[in-house]
């Protein structure tokens, strides 16, 4: 009697080779697709395993991200539509995925600015919507409301105005930041809004001015303030402001490279600091260095969004005292700050300030924002 005979006659339970893989989808499966498409090649055996674990990751790494859609836009159901922006919105699995169609997925929203700008309402005037020109309407005569009338809306319109602005949302501060910007006068160079909401904007002033909620501070492992924002946050911050980086310092001893920790503002807009340890250029290979700048963007990120802040003002980071050139160092953030809000779909963040000096930083900065993909 042969020895798989005996095995069989013994009793022996069989146990199947994606339960011995530790794998959902079937691996038995799969090694007869690959046998029906691949006839003249000799198939290993753990070629189905392998194929069956990879399909598998793709599978769970696409349901996660079509979750997060689905939460995002209120809904409990996964459809196509959620799966499109997942697949589009991850950078890998969109180039995985691009000559992929999904059905009932629809398209990607790009509309272009000049779509929805209307023009001045007038009685010659004209309305462009939806690509249609339509004479704008007439305005309506309105009868003046009795004087009564007029107070008792007037004060009901006082506190919806006050219930309103008594809220902390993150939207409210994000308008709330933005109209302040506007009042301290000044002036937008560049600005483009992310596929999520988030707004970048390009500005050159001093970075203690900027009514953000936190500011980065590019430092070393020891706090250094003497780079340029440093020195600006210490002369606008004053003894109280540098009292808290002393704070900091005695409970964080010293900071890792691309490490972030935050501490409370004084005397200048911005109601916190974060201080992050810049990586250096040079010393390491261009790739390590360019991945220690990409986890030092999200350390930052990631400190606003625990506090629930709505708008953050970077420098160029690493690329003063660091060494780091200028483009590469604005690619690398820009390309983190989009990536980070793609990865954590919910963040509180809706602005970025990117405050700048000199007009090259400026020159790269404008450039490479208008190549940064949004959709």
């Amino acid at each position: 009697m042969s020895a798989r005979g005996g095995a069989k006659k013994r009793g022996g339970k069989s146990i199947s080779r994606s339960a011995r893989a530790g794998v959902l989808f079937p691996v038995g499966r799969m090694h007869r697709y690959l046998r029906l498409n691949t006839v003249k090649y000799r198939i290993g055996m753990g070629a189905p395993v392998y194929l069956a674990a990879v399909i598998e990751y793709l599978t769970a790494e696409v349901l996660e991200l079509a979750g997060n859609a689905a939460r995002d836009n209120k809904k409990s159901r996964v459809t196509p539509r959620h799966i499109l922006l997942a697949i589009a919105n991850d950078e890998e699995l969109h180039q995985l995925l691009k000559n992929v169609t999904i059905a009932s997925g629809g398209v990607l929203p790009r509309i272009h600015p000049e779509l929805l700008q209307r023009g001045k309402r007038g009685a010659k005037s004209k309305i462009i919507y939806d690509g249609a020109v339509r004479p704008a309407p007439a305005p309506k005569k309105m009868k003046m409301p009795p004087k009564k009338m007029y107070m008792k809306k007037a004060a009901a319109a006082a506190a919806a105005q006050a219930k309103n602005t008594a809220g902390n949302s993150s939207s409210d501060k994000g308008k709330a930041t933005a109209a302040a910007l506007k009042k301290s006068g000044l002036s937008i160079l560049s600005e483009k809004r992310l596929f999520l909401g988030q707004k970048l904007t390009v500005i050159q002033a001093d970075i203690s001015s900027i009514p953000a909620d936190v500011i980065v501070n590019p430092t070393n492992d020891n706090f250094y303030m003497g780079g340029q924002v440093g020195v600006a946050l210490e002369k606008a911050g004053g003894k109280e402001f540098m009292n808290e980086v002393e704070k900091l310092k005695a409970n964080q001893q010293t900071l890792d490279t691309a490490g972030a920790a935050i501490c409370p503002g004084h005397n200048f807009p911005a109601k916190w600091v974060i201080h992050c340890n810049s990586p250096v250029w040079g010393g390491t290979s261009n790739n390590v260095a360019i991945q220690r700048l990409e986890s030092c963007v999200k350390n930052c990120l990631a400190l606003a969004d625990e506090k629930n802040l709505a708008s953050i003002a970077l420098p160029s980071i690493s690329s003063g005292r660091a060494g780091f050139p200028k483009q590469s160092a604005a690619e690398t953030i820009l390309k983190t700050i989009s990536n980070y809000f793609v990865s954590v779909m919910a963040s509180s963040l809706k602005q970025v300030y990117f405050v700048l000096y000199d007009m090259e930083s400026i020159g790269i900065y404008t450039s490479e924002l208008a190549k940064l993909e949004t959709d």
